[in-house]
């Protein structure tokens, strides 16, 4: 071709052509020097300023307080050298990163570390997590069970105080005996005490107190509440007035009674602090050290009527642990539940001692000194697996980035014009592939430049091609006395095989046709045109439209291919007598709106016919015995639509199909447009109901209309097939 391209150069101004700048590696610009940061750039002049000023306010008034008149000028001072400090530090990340991440291979080595160590950082102190909140819940587990332990032993003392007092006649005997079981219990438990209160009988004295009660004052009645629970009850005693302060301590209250309703009846309480002699016992015995207790409350009050600010608020030192274990309480005054959080500082070395130092194997080693053993050496071993997997990784990367650079070459010089070039081959990899793809690309980069101006002439002759097919339909609408007649088409393709017309036949007759050709493009288009010079010169000697498909038939079926046929319906328009004659050749049916009906409402008509132009003796015998001629008579208003299977069988995305049902529905809501109006909203439609989906053939009808002001005529005749 006279503006082929030589086998080794491109144009430098082909029409099309991209040129890319590419980055090279000498284009880059160098890192910044200081005098361009500090001198040149306004950021570096405010952080020089800013430096400057604060050295002098330094040096002239170094005793300056807050109140100084130079205040201002220092704060604006270090205002500037902040913001000067961020803009050139920002400035100078920037193209340190653009130079160091400019490679492939840094990138990679990044992308290992961040894929490779990082993760392996995360799951360590996940891990680490997860083994810090498990030891704090069994810290808290424990806590519980000791004070479950406690709330026991409060119950047990209560309730052989309460049987011994069955055996005592005087109060010298109750006395002594809630002395001993107080000095019994202080053994134990130091912060002990003991109070007998009469409940009920004829003479009720005071309580008898015996123990500490450090703690508070002896209760001087039992609750109303507390009757109503068994023969104990643990509860936590709170006035109504001091409530439970930040730092409290818990107090384990039991009850036991003794007596009978008809005596004299008498309640034993025991009250057993969590004070620091219980706290260093349940220390030594679980290494978890007990703090202060405070009431959580999410409102004004606590449920215990205890009046809290807020939530429970720990002191804790700086070098410790502290976990908060709630607590479910009842108070004294109301028998109400509420929470109380207590303060648990948990040593997670005693902890692991204790759980693993309880399965002890001899010689002074313990399963957790083996599983710590096994721990370091599974660590160790996944250290040198991390090292040798990052210098692996590094080894990928010289060599994933060395094919790179080969192929940033070859698109360089391809770049530059020059196709001579070619990648060496360096493996039998994925890379090698590439590089043999490369050399592939280049040596039909010229075939696929002619190609395209092929292509470019082709489309050309396509677009010649649908505008000469276009002026071969009709343009625009026909109205002959009380009918008005429009067509419309819409090719799937540059060219179609869709054909619609309509042409006077004689004063008084119109004739229309409908036609769809097997299959899309250029033969389907030629065929087309064909049949349109066909029907033209049969169209005046062939008055009958059955007649005229018969004729039609023989000369295609002697010229057309086995595999192509084509459908048609063709009509007769007598505008005076207001007749339509049709017959239909395989075709879809014709739609009729009778506007006469009390609800008009539309019809298909399909008379009995073959398609046109099948090369089978078969089919040429029986096609014009099969073939229909059906008449109809139009009323004032009556609509007649001519359609192609294009818009019936239109499909949307889940491939439904359009339908003719739904056809006649739009042309029955649209019958009082034109028939131009009524061909757009039918469209409309089926590109609606497509929603996006690619049209897969062509779509074209014609719709006749006859006015509604249209004079009735006399004698119109019913349907009658021929």
């Amino acid at each position: 071709m006279g503006g082929g391209l030589g086998r080794h150069s491109m144009p430098p101004d082909t029409p099309g052509t991209v040129h890319l700048e590419t980055p090279r590696a000498h284009d880059l610009p160098p890192l910044p020097s200081v005098r361009t940061l500090l001198l040149t750039q306004w950021a570096g002049r405010l952080l020089l300023g800013g430096l400057v000023v604060r050295l002098l306010l330094a040096l002239l008034t170094p005793d300056t307080d807050g109140a100084s008149s130079l205040d201002l000028v220092r704060r604006l001072a270090t205002l500037t050298l902040v913001v000067g400090a961020t803009i050139v530090l920002w400035r100078l990340s920037r193209a340190l990163r653009h130079r160091l991440l400019w490679r492939v291979r840094r990138k990679l080595i990044l992308s290992y570390f961040f894929m490779g160590v990082v993760p392996a950082a995360l799951i360590f102190l996940f891990f680490c997590i997860l083994g810090a909140l498990t030891l704090l819940s069994f810290s808290s587990f424990l806590v519980k069970d000791k004070l479950a332990d406690l709330q026991a032993q409060g119950r047990v003392y209560a309730d052989m105080t309460a049987v011994e007092l069955q055996q005592t006649r005087t109060p010298a005997e109750v006395g002594d005996l809630l002395a001993r079981k107080a000095t019994a219990g202080a053994r134990t438990y130091p912060g002990i005490s003991i109070a007998l209160l009469t409940m009920n009988g004829p003479a009720r004295t005071a309580p008898q107190t015996a123990g500490a009660w450090d703690h508070g004052a002896a209760p001087d009645h039992l609750p109303a509440w507390l009757l109503e629970l068994g023969p104990t009850a643990v509860v936590l005693p709170v006035t109504e007035s001091a409530g439970l302060a930040a730092g409290a301590r818990l107090i384990v209250r039991s009850v036991s009674w003794t007596g009978t309703p008809d005596l004299a009846r008498r309640a034993v309480v025991v009250d057993l602090p969590l004070d620091d002699s219980a706290a260093d016992a349940i220390r030594d015995e679980t290494g978890i050290r007990i703090g202060a207790a405070t009431a959580v409350a999410t409102s004004g009050s606590d449920p215990c009527g205890v009046p809290t600010g807020g939530d429970v608020r720990i002191e804790t030192s700086p070098a410790s642990l502290s976990w908060v274990n709630f607590l479910d309480v009842t108070s004294w005054q109301n028998g109400r539940t509420c929470k109380v959080g207590l303060q648990i500082q948990p040593s997670l070395v005693n902890l692991y001692r204790r759980i693993t130092g309880a399965q002890a194997i001899g010689g002074g080693v313990s399963f957790g000194d083996i599983l710590l053993l096994v721990l370091l050496i599974i660590g160790g071993l996944f250290l040198v697996i991390q090292t040798v997997a990052f210098v692996m990784g590094v080894s990928l990367a010289r060599s994933i980035t060395g094919a790179i650079h080969e192929l940033f070459e070859g698109t360089r010089r391809v770049q530059a014009e020059d196709l001579s070039h070619r990648v060496r081959v360096r493996s039998l990899d994925q890379f090698g592939a590439l590089a043999s793809s490369f050399n592939s690309m280049v040596e039909r980069i010229e075939e696929l430049l002619e190609q395209k101006v092929v292509k470019e002439r082709l489309q050309q002759e396509l677009q010649i091609a649908r505008d000469i097919q276009t002026s071969l339909l009709p343009s625009e609408s026909l109205r002959r006395g009380h009918v008005t007649l429009a067509a419309a088409c819409r090719p799937a393709r540059e060219i179609g095989g869709d054909y619609c017309d309509f042409f006077p036949l004689d004063a008084d007759r119109i004739g229309l046709l409908v036609a769809d050709v097997s299959g899309k493009g250029a033969s389907a288009a030629l065929y087309m045109a064909e049949l349109k010079g066909l029907v033209l010169a049969l169209c005046t000697s062939h008055r009958s439209p059955r007649a005229l498909l018969t004729e039609v038939n023989r000369i295609l079926s002697q010229n057309m291919s086995r595999t192509s046929f084509i459908t048609m319906t063709y009509a007769v328009l007598d505008v005076r007598a207001r007749t339509l004659t049709h017959a239909r050749a395989g075709h879809t049916p014709m739609i009729h709106l009778r506007a006469r009906d009390a609800f008009p409402r539309t019809r298909l008509l399909a008379p009995e016919g073959l398609v046109l132009g099948v090369r089978m003796e078969s089919v040429l015998a029986r096609f014009e015995g099969l073939l229909q001629e059906q008449t109809i008579s139009l009323a004032p208003g009556d609509l007649v639509v001519l359609f192609t299977d294009g818009i019936s069988e239109a499909m949307n995305g889940v491939r439904d199909l359009y339908g003719e049902d739904r056809l006649c529905l739009c042309v029955e809501e649209h019958a009082g447009l034109e028939p131009d109006a009524l061909c757009d909203e039918v469209f409309e439609s089926v590109q609606e109901f497509a929603d996006g989906a690619e049209q897969h053939d062509d779509m074209t009808m014609i719709v006749l209309k006859v006015d509604v002001t249209a004079p009735a005529v006399a004698g119109a005749a019913e349907d009658v097939r021929a």
